[in-house]
């Protein structure tokens, strides 16, 4: 056993005390706790908030033994059963001779239909090494629930730590949620950090980054804290529960096919008014270089079959709202497709410059040192999402109207006469200006080389070719020709390159595709075409150093 305790080690006093829905929100309650190992077993005593102590009921703990890169210890979980709807209790955690303080929580009412509850995103916190404080999202959730204070649960969209491999993070982060995840449930989604560990953690050495396919550690602390009804494997990671009229859908990171066709026979499952997701990546991302929906398996088919009318993701330090989206395509209205809502960081931890997408119909970069919450207002016929700043300025505010079928403030999406262009969703309208894609025989081409100059990449055009140099492909392209060169060899096109508008060289979409590894998309109804790529690498082109440098 481990007896070189590390600052904010477990100890026999119960500690990281999470109150967590895992069953019907009515009738239970999970409540989970740490101690060292010389706590073998535990309980939760419960009682009615006009009982007695005496009178409280014991509910056993479920004990199991973990091993972290710094520490042991022993993590218990109770499930409360038997508790009467919209009933406020008291509880403590430990065992006989180690017992937390009293603290309370309320069970959800019979047939609720008008409730609120809070969201976060990426509150990760470093700072100060040795012991991280995690109060710029402490700060913020105590302003979140001086405002709203019958906030029914909080949901975080991931990046809950910065290093969920490593323990000094997730010390971290409970001691900031002390006072406040011991009364109000917590409820978790993985983001890539929560995956992420260093085989050597210390302040001044971090070596042998690593990512996980499986959140080990997010994984077993809250394996007995949420529903186990994900997919097979990764079920911790990917759960969904209910609360009143909502049905809200937790995806994780990892295992997007599985993930995907889980979450949507979940969500074609739910019957419940309001269907929400939440999943750390943007489906439609902001930051310029963001990896999109194309990549993410059966996800996005999974909104789109189960009819999701939000889903809410951070991942990107910057807040964005899109127009109802279903097929890559834009609506106006919310029954034709899914809001997704990227929240901004909670933990004033900013640190890209992102940009308006073309899905967005509203975006703040949040490049100011703030962070962000939203409020989830629910009714059975309208549903409000308000983000705030923990400065006190209203980010967004947008309501679902169910029975008008409309979006408060009213929303028009992007319809094009000609067929426009985009590269991960960053328009191309300036260099673009009169020159647009073209459909003939069944196929979509388009002049590359202006969408390549627009992204940042090296284009050389010659009378009658152009070259197009982007993530280390240089492809040579020739009027009326169907063969390439790439990278110096013979490149077979399925169409032949022709000049169009304004003389720019015309290559079929298809080919675009094949020569770079490309996906694309195209929204009909806006009449756009888009272009992905599997990575997060940068296109642009790179200034070859001076001779100066070179010398």
């Amino acid at each position: 056993m481990n007896i070189n305790k590390p600052n904010r080690g477990s100890a026999s006093a119960p500690d990281h005390i999470l109150l967590s829905i895992c069953g019907d929100a009515k009738t239970s309650m999970a409540v989970s706790w740490r101690t060292d190992c010389t706590v073998t077993q535990g309980w939760a005593e419960v009682r009615r908030e006009d009982q007695s102590p005496a009178e409280a009921v014991r509910f056993p703990a479920n004990t199991q033994y973990f091993r972290s890169d710094i520490d042991e210890s022993h993590f218990h979980t109770a499930i409360l059963t038997g508790l009467t709807p919209d009933t406020r209790y008291v509880y403590t955690v430990g065992d006989g001779s180690h017992r937390s303080t009293e603290y309370s929580f309320r069970t959800e009412p019979e047939d609720l239909t008008h409730y609120s509850f809070l969201i976060i995103a990426d509150q990760q916190n470093t700072e100060p090494f040795a012991a991280p404080e995690y109060r710029p999202v402490r700060n913020l959730l105590d302003l979140a629930l001086r405002r709203c204070p019958e906030a029914k649960f909080i949901l975080s969209l991931g990046d809950n730590v910065d290093n969920g491999e490593n323990e000094l993070q997730w010390n971290g982060l409970f001691y900031g949620l002390d006072g406040i995840s011991q009364n109000i449930p917590v409820m978790l989604a993985t983001g890539n950090h929560d995956n992420r560990g260093f085989r050597v953690y210390e302040e001044f050495r971090r070596e042998g980054k690593y990512y996980l396919d499986h959140a080990d550690a997010f994984d077993f602390k809250f394996r007995e804290a949420y529903p186990q009804n994900g997919p097979e494997g990764y079920e911790t990671e990917n759960y969904s529960f209910d609360y009143g009229n909502v049905h809200l859908t937790v995806l994780g990171v990892n295992a997007y096919e599985e993930t995907g066709a889980w979450a949507k026979e979940d969500l074609t499952a739910s019957e419940k008014t309001w269907k929400l997701a939440a999943f750390h990546y943007p489906v439609f991302p902001v930051m310029p270089e963001g990896v999109g929906g194309m990549f993410y398996g059966k996800i996005p088919e999974a909104l789109d079959i189960g009819k999701a009318d939000i889903m809410f993701a951070g991942h990107e330090h910057s807040f964005a709202r899109s127009y109802p989206i279903r097929n890559y395509e834009m609506f106006d209205r919310p029954s034709e497709g899914t809001v997704h809502y990227i929240l901004g960081n909670s933990g004033d931890n900013g640190f890209a410059s992102n940009a308006a997408k073309v899905w967005y119909y509203n975006f703040y970069p949040q490049e100011e040192r703030n962070s962000m919450y939203a409020q989830v207002d629910v009714t059975p016929t309208r549903l409000t999402v308000t983000a705030y700043l923990d400065d006190g300025r209203t980010a967004d505010r947008f309501t679902i109207d169910r029975e008008r079928d409309e979006i408060d403030p009213p929303l028009t999406a992007p319809v094009y006469f000609d067929t426009h262009m985009t590269f991960k969703g960053n328009r191309t309208e300036l260099a673009a200006r009169g020159i647009y894609a073209h459909h003939a025989d069944g196929k979509i081409f388009v002049p590359f080389a202006v969408i390549a100059q627009t992204i940042g990449s090296e284009v050389v055009k010659e009378p009658g070719q152009v070259t197009i140099d982007l993530y280390g492909i240089r492809t040579v392209f020739r009027e009326g020709s169907a063969e390439a060169l790439r990278n110096g060899e013979p490149f077979a096109l399925t169409s032949p390159v022709y000049a169009g508008d304004m003389g720019e060289l015309y290559i079929s979409a298809d080919d675009i595709s094949a020569v770079w590894n490309l996906r694309w998309r195209y929204a009909a109804r806006n009449n756009i075409i888009d272009f992905d790529y599997a990575e997060e690498d940068f296109p642009r082109s790179k200034q070859p150093p001076s001779a100066k440098e070179n010398a």
